[in-house]
């Protein structure tokens, strides 16, 4: 077969074949990618073989490390635990999810646009922050717990520090993904003309929502679902801060303790730990896979458009609007508002005016602690580098999977989704042995090199779910035509589809940076002096007690990714959930 060239003229006779530069940038992608998503994973594999720590010498093969984990009393215990907190976190964010979805997207509540930005705000905090929050209002000690204590007597009102405490935090802090994917994708898109017919026969505006609408929305309702329980199997923080209290532990918090709390980390446990965790993930996703085989019996939007229907609730409109919006101020403004107050407060205590305890001690000691301030700029560092290669290699892989006949575009969008199935902890674990044992790893460590690239590796997936979407938006015939007039597949790539995609590249890059920014449980493994990052440093300051400067701390990034957030959308007209 004649080969064109990049100018689009044949060869000459006898000539050798052109430089097929095209091929050669699709298997470039294609071992980058390979390199990146393994690198994590085989180092963890090999650790749980083996006697030792890879970073020490003399190393031999053992299958003792799962001895361990099958002896160990503790694992039994904690997995259940696990389960419980994973199982009850994600019911309780499904539930004000999807009711959020159908109120705020198909009905006439009142105030359902501010609503639905509130509910937002927990998916642009840190669990950390949000479990702080709910610490300081609604802990043992917290305000709201002592005023309702002085007023009722008796003892406190309810057990935060418990699984049910914890599952509820971590329910509402994943309530916004699950309203995300059940309005962007299935209310939204409903085929309004089911839910007239419905009305006609005499449904009303509830039952419509439950009978018509709901049973169509499962696709979504399993995506988010499998999505939530992932996310609750791999929390640290949300459990670290309500669960060790009662000595409670769940596996993302006992691998903390065995790799990062103790003294002497026992690393073959904590491998171990992770194939496992890993496989409570890997689980969950294809159980998922499984149940939306059948997705297209949900199929209601054909070739015709259709526009959603706003249903009426009548009488029921004002009652729904306060019941959802108590719901919300107890749950996400409060606590909210509890870390603001306490960054500004010496303590917080209903017996004691909040006037007498003003102070702003706890950003000067925040701020006047060196390791703090570099904490921040690496963090903003840190975020701009791994969000824009973030961007860069996604977009790269996304063109090579949707646009092109590379013969192993299936394998590399299996491997670009891989890091669904390995939690952030296990990832930075991950990493920081491939830079023991693998020179090109190793030449990372000791700046934040390594934790750009472990950005880059755990939040792929990310990015790609807001490229792919916009290239399969954009018809071939476009590309194609640059081919037809002698552009390569690069050519066409760069001409045609990347000015095409602008809007979702820096939708991509807001959205990583934003992550990132929020994100610690990557870097975890990996800090060193001087590579602090503003989340492990938060954590540190919760281990120590001091409360005043984590709520200073955790109030200045409420405020930077707050203006980011403002900038985007004024400037670049993007919402990082459109």
């Amino acid at each position: 077969m004649a080969h064109l060239s990049l100018t689009g003229s044949d060869p000459a006779p006898g000539a050798a074949p052109p430089y097929d530069r095209a091929r050669l940038a699709q298997w470039l992608i294609f071992a980058i990618t390979a390199a990146l998503m393994l690198a994590p994973a085989l180092p963890i594999l090999l650790q749980v073989f083996v006697d030792r720590p890879l970073y020490s010498d003399g190393w031999q093969f053992t299958l003792d490390n799962i001895g361990q984990l099958v002896r160990d009393e503790r694992i039994g215990r904690i997995a259940l635990t696990t389960g419980l907190f994973a199982l009850f976190s994600v019911v309780i964010a499904e539930v004000l999810g999807i009711a959020a979805a159908l109120l705020i997207g198909r009905t006439d509540m009142p105030g359902r646009k501010i609503m639905g930005d509130v509910l937002m705000w927990p998916l642009y905090l840190s669990h950390l922050i949000f479990a702080l929050g709910w610490v300081v209002m609604y802990g043992p000690s917290g305000f709201i717990t002592q005023s309702i204590t002085q007023q009722v007597g008796g003892g406190t009102p309810w057990n935060l520090y418990s699984i049910a405490g914890m599952a509820v935090v971590a329910g509402v802090s994943q309530a916004p993904l699950a309203y995300l994917y059940c309005l962007y994708g299935a209310v939204r898109s409903v085929d309004s003309t089911l839910e007239s017919a419905a009305r006609t026969v005499g449904a009303g505006p509830l039952q419509v929502l439950r009978k018509v609408t709901l049973p169509l929305m499962i696709p979504s309702i399993i995506t988010s679902t499998a999505l939530n329980l992932v996310i609750a199997v791999e929390t640290l923080s949300i459990p670290l801060f309500l669960a060790r209290p009662a000595r409670i532990d769940t596996l993302s918090t006992f691998l903390y303790g065995e790799g990062i709390a103790a003294s002497n980390p026992n690393h073959g446990l904590v491998a171990a730990s992770s194939l496992l965790l890993m496989a409570l993930v890997g689980s969950t996703l294809i159980v998922q896979r499984i149940l939306l085989r059948q997705g297209h019996r949900y199929e209601t939007v054909k070739g015709k458009g259709t526009r959603p229907m706003t249903l009426s609730l009548g009488r029921l409109r004002w009652p729904l609007a306060a019941v959802f919006a108590t719901l919300l101020l107890a749950t996400v403004v409060v606590p909210v508002a509890g870390i603001i107050l306490r960054a500004f407060t010496s303590f917080l205590s209903p017996l004691v005016p909040v006037t007498q305890v003003l102070t702003l001690n706890n950003f000067a000691k925040l701020f006047a602690d060196e390791a703090n301030v570099r904490a921040i700029w690496n963090t903003v560092e840190i975020s701009l580098l791994s969000a824009s290669l973030g961007t860069v290699l996604a977009v790269a892989v996304a063109l090579v999977i949707q646009r092109s006949d590379f013969r192993w575009s299936g394998s590399l969008e299996a491997l670009a989704y891989s890091p669904r199935i390995i939690p952030g902890m296990i990832t930075g674990l991950g990493v920081f042995y491939a830079a023991v044992i693998l020179p090109p790893m190793g030449w990372l460590r000791g700046n934040i090199g390594i934790i750009v690239v472990a950005y880059v590796m755990a939040t792929l997936p990310l990015a790609l779910g807001v490229i792919q979407p916009a290239i399969v938006q954009i018809g071939r015939d476009l590309d194609k035509a640059a081919r037809t007039v002698g552009a390569d597949w690069l050519g066409a790539m760069r001409i045609v589809l990347l000015p095409l995609l602008k809007p979702a590249l820096l939708g991509s890059f807001i959205l990583l940076f934003v992550f990132h920014l929020k994100s610690y449980i990557i870097a975890i493994f990996l800090m060193a002096p001087g590579l602090e990052v503003m989340g492990v440093s938060m954590l540190s300051l919760w281990t120590n007690g001091d409360v005043g400067p984590l709520a200073a701390f955790a109030s200045f990034q409420i405020v930077l990714i707050a203006v980011l957030l403002i900038l985007a959308r004024v400037l670049f007209k993007v919402k990082i959930y459109d």
